[in-house]
This record gives structure tokens, sequence and C-alpha cells, in this order.
């Protein structure tokens, strides 16, 4: 592989497909790399249990779900759904059931698009604002239980963090069992809101 295309990969895809690519297993490399795609998005949402365009529908279509956020902002959501669903349906799924026609120069795209396409799920943003509320974060797995998520907000109830200095917040969350992952998805579907305001001393 020459340099320069070399240079266009994600890390995850230089690391998993370079040395198939170099041995001259196209196909092989091509689907690696359209996989690694599936594996971080399931990586950044948490979403185990669906596969292939059934789970860029989930994360980027409509519904009540964990979303990713792309970030060119929310008229672009369904652009980006398309666009995976296309790069799996037409590429991935491709790659793994046939795959003969993948020749070296096929491959060189297959691995770019891939690297782009990671490049777009490194830059989205995990929301819960659509997950369905307290009911969403249990059926999909965020807590487990409603008391689980009551304990967190009465931690949470009150919490003052002064100057915007989080020193031992982050410590202390994590001891009572809680990810930042479980803070955000709280915020995100109003459960508790962060207010700031400016400290005044007496």
């Amino acid at each position: 592989m020459n340099s320069y295309v070399a240079s266009l990969l994600h890390p995850r895809v230089a690391t998993r497909c370079t040395k198939l690519f170099d041995d001259g297993h196209y196909p092989d490399a091509a689907y690696r790399a359209m996989n690694e795609v599936e594996v971080a998005l399931k990586e950044k949402s948490g979403v185990r249990n669906k596969f292939g365009s059934s789970l860029v529908r989930f994360l980027f279509g409509n519904g009540c779900a964990v979303k990713l956020r792309v970030p060119f902002g929310e008229q672009m959501q369904e652009k980006a759904e398309r666009l995976f669903c296309a790069a799996f349906s037409y590429y991935r799924n491709y790659a793994a059931h046939e795959g003969g026609r993948i020749d070296e120069r096929i491959c060189v795209r297959m691995l770019i698009l891939a690297s782009e396409l990671l490049d777009l799920v490194g830059a989205s943003t995990v929301s819960f604002a659509d997950i369905g509320g307290l009911h969403g974060l249990i059926r999909y797995g965020e807590f487990e239980s409603e008391e689980s998520v009551r304990t967190l907000l009465r931690f949470l109830d009150g919490y003052q963090i002064v100057n915007d200095v989080v020193d031992g917040f982050f410590e202390e969350l994590a001891l009572k069992g809680y990810s930042e992952r479980q803070l955000g998805a709280v915020i995100d579907t109003g459960l508790i809101e962060y207010l700031s305001s400016r400290y005044i001393r007496s």
C-alpha cells in the first residue's frame, strides 16, 4: 500500500487491514474495514443486539432509542442514516457474502470509505433525548431499575460545583457505581437539569 493511501486510513482500518491488503487478501481487508464500522457504532452507542442496517436505522433514525447525533446538525441525521445504510447494504454485505470481485482498486475505495465512516462515528455524540424517558433508560439497559435512577438523582440534586472545578465529582460518581454515560443520560432525558449561576460571596 502506498504511503498516500495509508495516510488516509483511520487508525482502526490501518491496524486491522493493512497486512491483509499488502498480502493480497483484498476481500478480507475490505470486509474487515467495514466490520470495524459496525463495531465502532456498537462501542459508541452501547447497543449490542442489532446489526448492519438495522443497527444504523436504530441509531440514526426516528423512534425511541439511544441516538448518535452527527456533527453537522439535526438536518443531516437522515442523510447520515442513508450513507451508513448504503455502505452496509452495498459494500459490507457483498464483502461478507461474496466478495470475489473486490480487487486492489475496489479494496482501496472501501478502506477509505470505512475510514470516513469511522471518523463520522468518532465525531458523533451519544444522545439519550429520544430514548423514552425513565422507562426507556431501563428498557435499553442504561439503568437496572427505577430505584437506581432515583439514587443517582438524589446524589445529583443540589450538588454544587464551584467555579466549574469538578475535582472529586467524577470520583464520587464512580464510587456510587455510576458512569459519565449515565450522568449524560439523566441530563439528556430531562430528569435533572444542570444550572449554572454566578457565585457571589456574602
